[in-house]
């Protein structure tokens, strides 16, 4: 399929906030795909030419990413017990003690969107708050926060929350941390919210800030995932709530430690649902595209630096595993020489994704890595730490390990 018609297998998207369907062109992302379970292709980066919001055009439907976080989520820790990291306990702590002060009482009924194993919800138990629950489109996602944390998740996305949640409400706070920048019909996914919400009942969202991508650094073009959709802004955010009945009590921007050597900008806001809607003319944004194109810019050079490393590895024919089939692998698979390497298998942790193919190559379990010689080739910067301590420390390999990333603790 030529690139022409394969940005126009998708409907364009109207702006979410001013109804346009006007946009500029940022940039093209493209991605390989596993022999199931890819979410999609590729997209374009694009801001509306009316109000400056930033969003991934030519994407599929919600079903399909409905789909793909119900069958393959990799929020489920299953590697690590259900257990998330240290990182995660710090954030969902500093959430907690944020959202606290704005409730009316200890018996306020809350919901987390997306709450994957359900450890914020642990958070406010913790702090005297019983009438907690969670929604997550990962049956084992539930089975974990019950287990873990004694949390009743249920399962369901916000595709159909209004039926899942109908014996729960009305409802005093819905969190959705870094949800968000994943729902493609955010316009049905937040009029169901407010169904959701008693009057004055209150909204907090986290996402991450693209107008602060370009200063706190992951692997190139990272940011711009498989999954992330959305690019807000404290402005866009604004307007977008605004449009849809809610009045801003909080909001503050800020980088929140996402792994050892990585880091995200966050927008976190706290809203209050409205009785009644107002007029609104959305403020323009001219902050996110001056971001987003101070992050391509960044991420080019990073990048074409990294594309020498693979280069040499596709002329010195030496046989490699992979380890990582996400984002940053499939991105390096459809936009460098890597699948001219001599690449024996991949390898990830997430089950979901073992026994699958990749470029016509298994990706196995890193248990399967026992009696390998092949060089490891870590495919992730959030994450090379840690993998490199899981390849000596855990699993005792000896193997080569290349890394395309300086270590930054």
């Amino acid at each position: 399929m030529s690139e022409t018609l394969f940005y126009q297998r998708y409907a364009k998207r109207a702006c979410v906030i001013c109804g346009s369907e006007a946009s500029i062109l940022l940039f093209r992302q493209t991605f390989s795909e596993m022999s199931s379970g890819s979410l999609l292709k590729g997209y374009d980066v694009v801001v509306c030419a009316s109000c400056g919001f930033g969003f991934a055009d030519h994407i599929p439907d919600q079903a399909n990413f409905d789909a793909h976080y119900r069958d393959m989520s990799k929020y489920e820790y299953q590697d690590q017990g259900g257990q998330e990291t240290e990182y995660d306990l710090i954030r969902f702590q500093a959430m907690s003690e944020a959202i606290s002060p704005f409730l009316p009482s200890s018996n306020a009924h809350l919901l987390d969107i997306g709450c994957a194993t359900g450890r914020l919800l642990a958070s406010f138990k913790e702090k005297g708050y019983n009438n907690v629950i969670g929604l997550d489109p990962s049956p084992v996602c539930a089975r974990a926060a019950q287990r873990l944390y004694g949390i009743r998740v249920l399962t369901g996305s916000l595709s159909n929350i209004t039926e899942v949640m109908a014996a729960e409400l009305p409802l005093d706070c819905v969190i959705l941390s870094g949800v968000l920048e994943h729902i493609r019909d955010v316009e049905q996914a937040l009029l169901r919210i407010r169904g959701l919400l008693a009057e004055g009942g209150l909204l907090f969202i986290e996402v991450p800030d693209a107008t602060d991508f370009a200063r706190w650094p992951d692997a190139p073009f990272q940011q711009f995932s498989t999954e992330h959709i959305n690019f807000f802004s404290a402005i866009s955010l604004k307007n977008l709530m605004t449009h849809y009945g809610f009045f801003q009590m909080l909001s503050q921007q800020f980088p929140r430690n996402q792994t050892v050597s990585t880091v995200m900008p966050v927008v976190v806001a706290i809203f209050r649902k409205e009785k009644k809607w107002r007029s609104f003319i959305p403020e323009r944004d001219n902050e996110t595209q001056r971001g987003l194109l101070d992050y391509i810019r960044e991420s080019q050079a990073v990048d074409d630096r990294i594309h020498q490393a693979i280069n040499a590895l596709a002329e010195n024919g030496q046989s490699i595993i992979v380890w990582g089939v996400g984002t940053h692998t499939l991105r390096l698979l459809a936009t460098s020489r890597l699948p001219e390497a001599n690449i024996r298998a991949f390898v990830d942790s997430n089950p979901h994704y073992q026994g699958l193919q990749l470029n016509g190559l298994p990706i196995i379990a890193p248990a399967d890595l026992q009696h390998r010689t092949e060089a490891i080739l870590i495919s992730s910067r959030a994450f090379q730490i840690a993998i490199e301590r899981q390849i000596r420390e855990e699993l005792g390999l000896a193997n080569e390990i290349i890394k395309l990333y300086d270590d930054q603790v």
